[in-house]
């Protein structure tokens, strides 16, 4: 096979590594806004925070105020001056500029359902107050940030939200675990359960030669090794370097992506770089994108416009067939204790792609390579009509959102599309 396929196999690559990975819903208190808020890990660049500048990241301290205020959860994620993430488990590819200590290209996390009220009276080690405005409903809650020193950090840190195991390659949500073996999710265990993933299948094909030769991937093409982690109490990040296998020795240019990881929240933005047009050597390019699910029976499926809900049974009905082939960028799992939900989109760039929602509920249907017979069911999208696509950069980007059952899916992407919006505000003038 030629290596010229490498642009087809790119783009293979890229959506394995997207369609799996979104924010999620909180099981715990749901803090000052709505359900659909308490979601939210809010990221404030350290370029704000000047009175913060050289403090130990481990120092950098968070309250909550109510009654009294109390100590919250906070992340320092630190950045290299030309944007990589700098990794604290694994290869050190990336350097800040000040190690250990936040500088303008750090950024510091705190959970939306974290915060509290104002108060007149806030911690003596507290520099900021952090007002956070919600532009829907117009509510309004508060956090307060500052620097401990050594002998003044509280004994007892909040708990960690989100874990992970490097050796095993998995990453421990409130809800979820998801783990990986190379570069794709082979498992993704709900509340301690067994692991509901057979694995993200990702089928292309395209006409080669005009139209002569047939070139068929799969996922077991697809290369990765794990460049490093960052790890932290609200978000985990996990580095890994991808191409694709193209036999006799050959191999596509590797490419990095990031996935970040949080409470029960995971997301993966993917830029893909062609050195000339999709079609360029190609044509009728197909590629399917999906995950495949070892056994889901008794779930509900949920594709809008279809306002109707389909039953995985193990084989087709006529309301699951007609979800088939659905131009929306989001879909529902409805199972007996959460939703998940799903949202794929793609930059301008790949705006001429066209997109079909794909779903198969059939215990008896066989597409290997797989570890288990059947998909019940298998869910993502079908990208036909790469015409259009030309050479340079394009970007895609898949979050996967942990619901409670009563958030109203519609409603909680309106929230994400008009995100909370924080105003820094110094308490002592600097």
């Amino acid at each position: 096979m030629s290596s010229k396929s490498a642009p087809l196999l790119r783009v293979c690559c890229t959506l394995a590594g997207v369609l799996l990975l979104g924010r999620s819903g909180a099981s715990e208190v749901r803090g000052m806004f709505g359900p659909e808020r308490s979601l939210e890990v809010l990221s404030v660049p350290g370029s704000m925070l000047p009175q913060l500048r050289g403090c130990d990241v481990r120092g950098v301290v968070g309250w909550a105020c109510h009654d009294g205020c109390q100590q919250v959860s906070v992340q320092v994620d630190e950045r290299a001056p030309d944007g990589r993430w700098v990794l604290d488990v694994g290869a050190q590819y990336a350097e800040d500029e000040q190690p250990g200590r936040v500088d303008d290209t750090d950024v510091i996390l705190v959970a939306a359902k974290d915060l509290g009220r104002s108060t007149a009276h806030p911690p003596n080690e507290a520099r900021y107050e952090l007002h956070v405005s919600d532009p829907l409903s117009l509510g309004s809650a508060v956090a307060y940030l500052g620097c401990a020193t050594t002998g003044s950090r509280p004994g007892t840190e909040p708990r960690r939200r989100v874990a992970a195991d490097p050796q095993q390659d998995r990453i421990a949500m409130e809800r979820l675990t998801v783990g990986f073996q190379g570069a794709i999710p082979t498992w993704l265990s709900i509340d301690g359960g067994p692991n509901v993933l057979d694995r993200v299948k990702v089928r292309a094909r395209a006409k080669f030669l005009l139209g002569l030769v047939t070139v068929r991937r799969d996922e077991t093409h697809l290369r990765g090794e794990v460049v490093g982690w960052r790890l932290g109490p609200l978000r985990v990040i996990r580095s890994q370097r991808q191409w694709v296998a193209l036999g006799w020795g050959l191999r596509t240019p590797v490419f990095e992506s990031a996935a970040f990881f949080y409470p029960e929240h995971m997301e993966i933005p993917v830029a893909l770089r062609l050195r000339f047009p999709a079609t360029y050597f190609f044509s009728d390019i197909r590629i399917q994108a999906y995950v495949d699910f070892r056994d889901l029976r008794g779930w509900q499926v949920l594709v809008p416009p279809n306002p109707n809900a389909a039953v995985v049974n193990g084989h087709m009905t006529a309301p699951e067939v007609a979800l088939n082939g659905a131009d929306g960028n989001w879909f529902v799992l409805r199972g007996p204790q959460l939703s998940l939900l799903q949202f794929f989109d793609v930059s301008p760039s790949l705006q001429s792609v066209k997109r079909r929602f794909l779903y198969r509920d059939d215990a008896n249907f066989r597409a290997p390579p797989e570890s288990f017979p059947g998909e019940l069911p298998a869910v993502g999208y079908e990208l036909t009509d790469w015409r259009q696509v030309g050479s340079g950069v394009h970007a895609l980007h898949a979050m996967s959102f942990v619901l409670p059952l009563d958030v109203d899916p519609e409603r909680f992407l309106l929230a994400q599309r008009h995100p909370l919006r924080v105003e820094v505000r110094p308490l002592f003038e600097h």
